[in-house]
């Protein structure tokens, strides 16, 4: 979908551990969105040590785009979630700031569906996750759901793009229910108009079906449309013809590579979001190479401090794809660790997939 921006997706989850189980799996189902750089998300364990959580949660609810509310037992039972957060996430709904979504964990009394008025609910039909064999058909059939809010909220041509979704569905359901009487009424025509003249005087037919004619090669014209749609509803009419220098703007204007971020005191243990990167004054090439110099979140977009190589490889060897210079944006992918500096070292560096920033990486 040509987005405008990065959907954030905030996890209203309650603090049980299979909901959070749950929240997991849909998170990894939604993956591919946040692999492709149009989504990020926050859940509660994002939130670093020594944070004030109710701050850091208030914060990313109120500057979500989409808002899950994931709901049980437990989390109606919660005072905090079901009085604070959901009324919250419902006055933002309201006032068209955020779009709330309602996930259907477990069965649950249907009064709860009167604090989500005009709020979709997932999985479709309203099924809870643990009534569906296997779970990952409920995680998927959320994860579409969940796309096409997505779709609705980046992608400008959308309405018009379900109208036509919604056209064809109707027009195939009609030439179903048609079936052979359509084929045979066009062979009949078709048979009609390329026969030879005499045949035509011989039986008497002196018009052609013409208004038949013009229905059948209409409708087969309309399929046509509906089932391969022009690319009006992407580019614009007055749109420039792409050039060869404009083709490759395209396709290295944001690219996706690895990237050394710098290096972490493994000593405490554990690589958690917000750790900070250790900064070595003897040694300006160990310097963090982004700002903030912390562990950033997948989804994160940062700047680059220091020129870093975007590299092709994960080793962060072979072909070089482009140098990064000072003050540039990434939004980071994935991160994972590198190598230690030396056998007996606390530190350990740590690389990051990145992809380079142009305008749609700023909200």
């Amino acid at each position: 979908m040509p987005a405008t921006k990065v959907v954030k997706v905030f996890y209203c989850c309650s603090d049980s551990a299979q909901d959070e189980e749950m929240r997991q799996k849909l998170e990894n189902h939604l993956s591919g969105l946040k692999w492709k750089g149009l989504s990020t998300s926050w859940h509660r364990k994002m939130i670093s040590p020594g944070k004030d959580w109710k701050s850091e949660i208030d914060t990313n609810l109120k500057t979500a785009d989409i808002i899950l509310v994931l709901i049980s037992s437990e989390f109606i039972a919660s005072n905090y979630h079901w009085n604070v957060l959901a009324k919250q996430a419902m006055e933002q709904h309201r006032a068209k700031t955020s779009r709330v979504i309602t996930i259907l964990l477990s069965p649950v009394d249907n009064h709860w569906k009167d604090e989500f008025p005009n709020v979709k609910v997932l999985p479709k039909g309203g099924r809870p996750i643990t009534e569906w064999r296997p779970y990952n058909k409920a995680f998927a059939n959320i994860a579409t759901g969940i796309r096409e809010v997505a779709e609705e909220l980046t992608d400008s041509a959308f309405p018009i793009k379900k109208v036509l979704r919604w056209i064809s569905t109707i027009v195939i359901l009609i030439a179903k229910a048609a079936g052979n009487t359509f084929i045979d009424v066009a062979r009949a025509t078709f048979s009609y108009l390329f026969r030879p003249s005499r045949y035509r005087r011989r039986n008497r037919v002196s018009k052609i079906p013409v208004g038949l004619l013009i229905i059948i090669v209409v409708g087969g014209m309309f399929m046509l449309f509906i089932s391969q749609p022009p690319d009006i509803l992407e580019i614009p009419s007055s749109a420039p013809k792409p050039t060869s220098n404009s083709i490759k703007t395209v396709n290295t204007g944001n690219p996706t590579g690895w990237i050394w971020i710098g290096m972490v005191n493994n000593t405490s243990g554990g690589l958690s979001v917000g750790k900070k990167l250790v900064l070595k004054p003897s040694n300006r090439k160990q310097f963090p190479r982004i700002e903030p110099p912390v562990i950033p979140s997948p989804g994160t977009i940062v700047t680059v401090k220091y020129e870093v190589n975007l590299m092709q490889g994960k080793s962060l060897s072979g072909k070089t794809i482009v140098k990064l210079k000072k003050g540039e944006k990434l939004v980071i992918l994935k991160v994972e660790r590198f190598s230690k500096v030396a056998k007996n070292s606390p530190y350990i560096k740590l690389k990051a997939q990145v992809r380079k920033c142009n305008s749609i990486c700023n909200k």
